[in-house]
């Protein structure tokens, strides 16, 4: 897939260099969807779908994003001669690791008596159904029919189920859901960045989350909710608020808001805060990213991933990633402390999900899409999913739709 870029600053760009990025017209919107969101006139919410008094169209959850890569599984939890069943965009998936170490995916339903394939056995070759036997190889071709005598000869090869391209990136599985005319032109899989050429351990955190996967983005991505959400003493409060402002630019099919110091708002950051900077970015389908670096030297970079399991639940996978500086003594508890906070930070996300959720599915109640400038995030995510969906399916190369802006809010 294609994706043309507009001119903009690159994503380590100084923003005090040049003229000064413009606010986005996102902005200028907030103050009508407030209004609407107290009238019964009809109104346009941050999507661009119409609404009409009681009848609230929420542009949230009504659609996926086609033709991408999605995270399914840690690749350190995939042995070779491992395979495991996921529930990926409504789809049934098996993926597998071969005896060659190579991983792989296909539906996980044979095409004989649709019975899941992960029921039956692997050889690190091939998946046998435990119904009849049929075996079919990691491309989902059938490869044997143990009920056929030796007179019965039937064509095996068109015999298939679905196989789906899978990438082990960064040593996280991924899996493409969409059309593609050739491997050229498949979109890049979704990455930590900051990690090139460098060696690092990992720990993947997952949970899951009882909302379709726009709402999901909506938190990962939104800046308002940490100090009242996100309460622990190691973390920031509600009593070291303070207003920022930083500088966004296009990029891949998201964006990034350039390197920058990170707020002191905890113990680590206020030992050690003059010394490292931060670049978070976001990514389609639901990918943020974010990298420290200690005087220009990745220390730790992260991932999250969002994957729709159906219309109403998410999995969210978090990603850590640490170079080896750590004394050696003391790398055995990195990976129990990482897991710790990454887990308490995360679960207290999944506790507002769950109360999300038990609002939206008895109330369906009309909400206040985009608040400037916190907001605007989530504005964009819609534009780009439109836009992306959009150009795959027209056959033209992806435009962002983003243009360079400083956003400013309290938190």
């Amino acid at each position: 897939m294609t994706i043309a870029q507009p001119t903009s600053k690159t994503a380590t760009a100084n923003p005090a260099q040049g003229k000064e990025p413009e606010t986005f017209d996102a902005q200028e919107m907030s103050a009508e969807l407030m209004q609407a969101a107290a009238d019964n006139d009809t109104a346009t919410d941050s999507a661009g779908e119409a609404r009409t008094g009681s009848q609230w169209q929420s542009p949230y959850g009504k659609s996926l994003t086609n033709n991408m890569w999605y995270f399914a599984v840690p690749g350190d939890s995939l042995k070779p001669g491992q395979m495991v069943s996921k529930t990926m965009l409504n789809e049934p998936v098996l993926v597998g690791r071969d005896q060659d170490g190579k991983v792989f995916a296909m539906r996980d339903i044979c095409p004989h008596q649709a019975v899941k394939l992960s029921a039956g056995t692997f050889d690190g070759k091939e998946v046998a159904c435990p119904f009849h036997g049929w075996r079919f190889d990691t491309a989902g071709v059938c490869t044997d029919v143990p009920s056929l005598c030796s007179n019965q000869q039937i064509n095996l090869g068109k015999i298939c189920t679905r196989s789906f391209h899978c990438r082990e990136v960064l040593g996280s599985v991924w899996v493409y859901f969409g059309s593609v005319k050739s491997v050229d032109d498949l979109p890049e899989v979704p990455y930590a960045p900051g990690l090139e050429g460098a060696s690092y351990h990992k720990t993947t955190t997952t949970l899951l989350l009882p909302t379709h996967i726009d709402y999901a983005v909506a938190a990962l991505i939104d800046t308002a909710h940490v100090p009242f959400v996100h309460k622990s003493w190691w973390w920031r409060s509600q009593r070291s608020m303070k207003e920022k402002a930083k500088t966004y630019v296009p990029s891949g099919t998201g964006w990034t808001m350039v390197k920058h110091k990170p707020s002191q708002h905890s113990i680590v950051f206020k030992l050690i805060g003059k010394y490292i900077e931060t670049e978070i970015s976001f990514r389609l389908p639901g990918c943020r990213r974010e990298y420290i670096s200690f005087h220009d030297k990745t220390m730790i970079s992260g991932i999250t991933t969002l994957t729709p399991i159906d219309d109403t639940h998410t999995e969210l996978n978090h990603t850590t990633y640490w170079t080896p500086a750590v004394i050696k003594p003391f790398r055995p508890l990195v990976t129990p402390i990482v897991d710790y906070f990454v887990t308490t930070f995360l679960k207290q996300d999944q506790t507002l999900a769950i109360m999300q959720s038990e609002i939206l599915g008895k109330y369906n109640p009309r909400l206040i899409m985009t608040i400037k400038d916190a907001g605007t995030p989530g504005h964009w995510y819609f534009l780009l999913k439109k836009e992306w969906n959009e150009a795959t399916a027209k056959g033209r190369p992806f435009v962002n739709p983003i243009r360079e802006s400083i956003l400013r809010w309290r938190t």
